[in-house]
């Protein structure tokens, strides 16, 4: 018997990024959160022992001890909204060449990638081959499995699902080069708007073809990482803490007797949307103890990367409920903002 097509089914793609894009630009007309800083942020004393952290927009950062580097899922194609709704999107390798030829990340150690949505993971091939040829690529089965054949890496990719950590479980490290050792932490993508996820799922089977269209990205399990550059006595140097997606506490903690070892030093926390959940940033502030808080993926990223850019969303209310828990630094970085920070 011949199945009814649905008549909404050829429509549902543009609708629903049409239902997100309404969500967003009302969110974000009505703004007033603090200005963006830029330039460079230098607490290092001019230590010779410091750490080096640049923001690279969305997702993306670096993160530098001495000859130790760190890349965090880079996104720069930015596709716009219509095009991302109604088209096929892919990486556009010239602008990814243009903006990562910025920094020599030729002997980055690893990329680690939180969930794997198209603004997280698209980028990923072109960076892991043209500019860190090296690097292990830190993720989701769903990760391993969306880049499968068709990158050229997905050999590269190890898997965490199994070894992540959470509040009460302490989970495996990881080693990378003579002074990194990262964690991955269980964690959940927080609803885009009115409790609906775009693009939720996982991949259970490698692709052989590089997905065409934004809703083949599925999120996956999501992921947040500690990322420990180390002395070597072994002893913590510099701890930081990444998410690239808000999450529900306590999805996305990192274990209380890592925690109550050493706290974090840097936690990196995503604003966009956190008004999905409950108790973010309140409760991550709380389980990491942070000396100080950087804000990632919170521009608009259906613009192209430039500085000064666009808030996704409004982010006051998060600014003031971070401000009434947190009394320490923090700041919200443009596109390539540097931040030098000393070790402890």
């Amino acid at each position: 018997m011949k199945r009814k097509r649905r008549f909404f089914t050829p429509f549902r793609r543009p609708l629903l990024i049409g239902i997100f894009c309404a969500f967003v630009s009302s969110t974000s007309s009505c703004a007033t959160a603090a200005p963006a800083i830029s330039g460079v942020i230098d607490q290092s004393a001019s230590s010779g022992d410091g750490v080096r952290l640049i923001y690279l927009g969305t997702g993306g950062w670096i993160f530098e001890r001495g000859s130790d580097q760190v890349i965090t899922g880079p996104f720069f194609s930015n596709p716009g909204l219509v095009k991302t709704g109604l088209l096929p999107i892919r990486s556009d390798s010239d602008v990814v060449d243009e903006f990562m030829s910025r920094y020599d990340v030729s002997g980055a150690h690893v990329i680690l990638v939180g969930h794997a949505h198209y603004d997280h993971l698209m980028d990923v091939p072109r960076v892991a081959l043209k500019h860190a040829p090296s690097a292990r690529i830190v993720g989701s089965k769903t990760v391993k499995n969306t880049l499968g054949t068709w990158s050229g890496v997905g050999d590269r990719v190890d898997e965490v699902n199994d070894i992540a950590g959470g509040e009460s479980t302490v989970g495996t490290w990881l080693r990378y080069g003579t002074g990194v050792r990262i964690m991955a932490l269980r964690s959940l993508h927080a609803p885009h708007f009115e409790g609906y996820t775009l693009f939720k799922g996982s991949r259970v089977r490698s692709l052989n073809v590089e997905p065409r269209w934004a809703t083949e990205w599925l999120d996956g399990t999501t992921h947040a990482y500690l990322i420990d550059f180390l002395n070597a006595d072994e002893s913590v140097a510099f701890r930081i803490y990444y998410q690239d997606a808000v999450a529900p506490p306590p999805l996305g903690f990192a274990p209380r007797a890592v925690i109550r070892e050493r706290s974090v030093d840097a936690a990196i926390l995503v604003p966009a949307t956190f008004d999905q959940v409950d108790w973010h940033p309140e409760a991550f502030i709380e389980n990491l103890q942070p000396q100080r808080v950087l804000l990632g993926h919170w521009e608009n990223f259906f613009s192209p990367p430039v500085s000064p850019a666009d808030p996704l969303s409004n982010l006051a209310h998060f600014e003031d409920r971070l401000e009434r828990v947190f009394d320490g630094e923090w700041w919200k970085p443009e596109l390539w903002t540097e931040f030098r920070f000393p070790t402890r």
